[in-house]
């Protein structure tokens, strides 16, 4: 009779495990099906349980007794709900049932379950529940031939219609300068580039399979990266004609660790071009060592007159932020030329200088690229401008801490009280908390700040508190909750939005 009450126990339990699920292919998926992403989102009680699950395991080996077991279920069963009840906060990014999805549920569920004979088999479902996203991803043998498939059909379309291949890397910067190349390249040539941050192999597969034609010139690809051969495996699978690299940051630093990682990762496209033309950002010290280092073509940029009388160097000067538009001079060949743009900031100078100087190096008129660079719209949420009753900059798509020293540069420039809404800097690893230390210390000048959520609250506090004590502060939970502060500001007075954090994050 107590073996009988086991088994329904045992089976209740495990049946209970199946409803936590999907929250973890929730977060699979906001991590791109990446599981090193997947396991980096946890924090060290995650690995812990899985310990403390294990020892579970075979503590009830040793002692067969029915009432220990039953007692080591109840305990696991509370943490299980505790630990896993709010894991995801929100549905700002809701679960997408794709078809890849639905498979992985059905491996998952098959998995947690499948432990249900064994004795204790309601902890080793728990365990099994834990990694069930990376495993049954492992076990999805379908999605890798269909993959497969997917990025030989590209490969084929690429042999065939033969476009030159233009790859962006870097740590910011490759969305924007993408756009602002496709504008300028397109007052001359056919030419295409991948939505979005469609970055990946299958992201970019799926973009060339569905826009490629046969009379494409030019395609214009992001080549991103989160681990150190990424861009070698992008470049093996579409290759590259052309290349730009934007910068080397503190992007990633979770996977990548150190500053000096991710510049080998980037710099992998330079070496990977060989005699190919690569256009560099010499404004960064990584990039600028890349440049160094090429032996085939190359061309430099920069927004502080580096080399100036080198024909191998683009410079940007004489930038300022006049009446929400950008006036500065670039210099081509010798030749300065007055320019103005929507697009806000040195660095978006910086990023227009890049895509220039490649459409100067393809032969587009000069004519075409001024009128092209002073016709850009802006990149949404990417410094953005929003006109309303007060100025609102969005900067809410991505952050680091370089690209948001570039949007406080912006904002203070402007006129009137400003104010900075942001969760801080994410995915920066061990150095996580020192990045977003830093980033206080810069918003300490404003007027008003809004911390949001408790992410990096302390880090953003301190920071801030460092350098002023008069500075006023607000912790609002969401972005929701912090509109109400906006009234503060009046008619013409300055908003920056900093960085949106993805969904599951708190």
């Amino acid at each position: 009779m107590i073996k009988i009450i086991y088994y329904i126990i045992n089976f209740l339990l495990i049946f209970s495990n199946i409803f936590y699920i999907k929250k973890y292919l929730h977060i699979y998926q906001l991590k791109n099906y990446q599981d090193a992403r997947f396991f980096n989102f946890f924090s060290k009680i995650y690995k812990i349980y899985i310990i403390f699950l294990v020892f579970f395991v075979v503590f009830i080996q040793f002692f067969k007794n029915f009432y220990i077991v039953i007692t080591s279920y109840t305990l696991i069963f509370f943490i299980n709900f505790s630990f896993n009840r709010n894991l995801i906060t929100s549905e700002k990014t809701p679960l997408v049932y794709t078809n890849k999805l639905k498979r992985l549920f059905i491996i998952s569920t098959i998995l947690t379950i499948l432990p249900i004979g064994l004795f204790g088999g309601y902890i080793i479902s728990s365990i099994v529940l834990l990694i069930s996203p990376c495993v049954s991803n492992f076990l999805n043998i379908y999605d890798k031939i269909i993959n497969y498939k997917y990025i030989k059909s590209a490969q084929k379309k690429l042999k065939i219609y033969k476009p030159k291949i233009i790859a962006i890397t870097g740590s910011n910067g490759k969305t924007s300068v993408k756009n602002i190349l496709l504008s300028i390249l397109s007052s001359n040539k056919k030419v295409i580039s991948s939505p979005k941050s469609y970055n990946t192999p299958l992201g970019i597969a799926k973009f060339i399979n569905e826009s490629l034609t046969k009379d494409c010139e030019y395609i214009i690809l992001e080549y991103g990266a989160r681990h150190k051969n990424d861009i070698k495996i992008l470049f093996k699978l579409f290759g590259a004609d052309y290349g730009i690299i934007t910068m080397v940051g503190n992007q990633h630093l979770q996977t990548f660790k150190t500053k000096e990682n991710v510049f080998i990762a980037k710099s992998q496209l330079s070496v990977l071009l060989d005699k190919k033309l690569c256009i560099y950002n010499l404004d960064n010290i990584y990039t600028l060592r890349m440049f160094e280092n090429k032996i085939g073509l190359r061309l430099g940029v920069s927004c502080f007159s580096y080399i100036k009388d080198n024909r191998d160097i683009v410079y940007a000067n004489n930038i300022e932020i006049k009446d929400f538009k950008t006036h500065f001079d670039i210099h081509i060949n010798g030749t300065s030329y007055p320019v103005t743009t929507k697009l806000l900031g040195a660095h978006n100078v910086l990023n227009i200088a890049l895509a220039s100087t490649l459409a100067y190096a393809l032969k587009i008129p000069i004519n075409n690229i001024i009128k092209s660079i002073e016709s850009i719209e802006f990149t949404p949420h990417r410094l953005e401008l929003i006109h309303s009753r007060i100025n609102i900059l969005d900067d809410s798509y991505n952050c680091s801490l370089e690209s948001a020293k570039a949007s406080i540069d912006v904002l203070s420039q402007l006129k009137n009280k400003k104010m900075i809404a942001t969760p801080g800097i994410i995915e920066g690893g061990i150095y996580e908390y020192n990045i977003n230390f830093e980033l206080g210390k810069l918003l300490a000048k404003f007027d008003y700040v809004i911390i949001i959520g408790n992410h990096n609250k302390n880090a953003i506090e301190n920071g801030i508190l460092s350098q002023n004590r008069n500075t006023k502060i607000f912790y609002p939970a969401t972005l929701n909750e912090a509109k109400k502060y906006f009234s503060l500001l009046s008619d013409d007075d300055n908003l920056l939005l900093l960085n949106d954090l993805p969904d599951d994050y708190k």
